[in-house]
């Protein structure tokens, strides 16, 4: 590899707000690849809908079928042909299951399962992650061991952790998220690296302690701070200001200051949350392809420089 890429060049579609059709993923691989990226990060589902098959039973997959804005899903054989093109042109593909919040789609499956009310038109609700709640902990365990063999056990696995309000009233609901994620770092094998979102680190209030292997993806403008890296996590910058689609341009791209010499930079995403008006192939557009060309430009950045 060049010495002067970062080691992690990744690009993240949410199809849980906006359904790709297949055909469009795998052009969209065909141009990551040309642009120096290896990573794909697949954001599969979000509050609005649960396009893949799960549990067996197809139970939470027909839901999404029924209420959300799209009656289409991914199948076992599509996902995995996603990884495959991915794996021919050296991506590699991992998956996010997003959690505790973000969830409005498993309570319409079983209200249980959820504190809030489930909304996909305006979401809020949140897995119930209480003690007494042990079937959440059930599913949860039974979703990610799925989704990790559909995508064929790839060393990275993302939980979200993103946007968690205290709606459980426990009494200290910051315990709760806390023993909450570092149960989910369990469900991960140690060849497995952890992702969330920076929210459990820098929302005000939280206080959240994590253990060093978690990697943190830094989506709030300015979190890639040197506060944050002396946290001794490995980072994924993705400040939305610079490369969230939508708010990205070329310039902003080239022109973000990477920390210098840092080894516990990891690299970038570039990430496109969709919405209803989204094209699953607007990559060929401009205001999506001015990221990904300025994103493909990117090198280390050296004291020396």
């Amino acid at each position: 590899m060049n010495p002067d890429l970062y080691p992690h060049r990744g690009f993240m579609p949410d199809t849980g707000r906006k359904f790709f059709p297949v055909p469009a993923i795998l052009e969209l691989l065909t141009v990551l690849h040309d642009h120096n990226f290896n990573v794909f990060h697949w954001h599969i589902y979000d509050a609005e809908s649960f396009p893949l098959p799960w549990p067996a039973d197809g139970g939470l997959t027909a839901t999404s079928m029924q209420y959300s804005h799209t009656a289409e899903y991914y199948t076992v054989e599509d996902i995995q042909r996603v990884i495959v093109h991915a794996q021919q042109l050296d991506i590699l593909g991992y998956s996010e299951t997003g959690m505790p919040g973000h969830c409005d789609i498993w309570g319409l499956w079983k209200k249980e399962l959820v504190v809030g009310t489930p909304d996909l038109a305006h979401p809020h609700a949140q897995l119930d992650i209480r003690p007494h709640r042990r079937d959440t902990n059930d599913h949860i365990a039974s979703l990610v061991s799925t989704v990790q063999e559909y995508f064929g056990t790839p060393p990275l696995h993302h939980f979200g952790g993103d946007e968690v309000a205290p709606l459980w009233q426990t009494g200290d609901d910051n315990a709760l998220f806390a023993s909450f994620l570092h149960w989910l770092r369990s469900l991960c094998p140690p060849h497995i690296s952890p992702i969330l979102w920076d929210d459990p680190l820098t929302d005000a209030g939280k206080h959240i302690a994590l253990d060093p292997d978690w990697i943190i993806q830094t989506w709030h403008p300015g979190a890639t701070s040197a506060a944050m890296l002396r946290r001794g996590h490995r980072v994924i910058v993705s400040e939305a200001d610079t490369f969230y689609i939508g708010k990205a341009d070329y310039g902003k791209v080239t022109a973000f200051a990477f920390p210098h010499d840092d080894t516990n930079v990891l690299g970038f995403e570039a990430v496109w949350f969709t919405s209803a008006g989204d094209d699953p192939w607007d990559f060929r557009r401009e205001w999506v392809m001015g990221p990904i060309r300025a994103a493909g430009e990117i090198r280390r950045a050296r004291k020396d420089a």
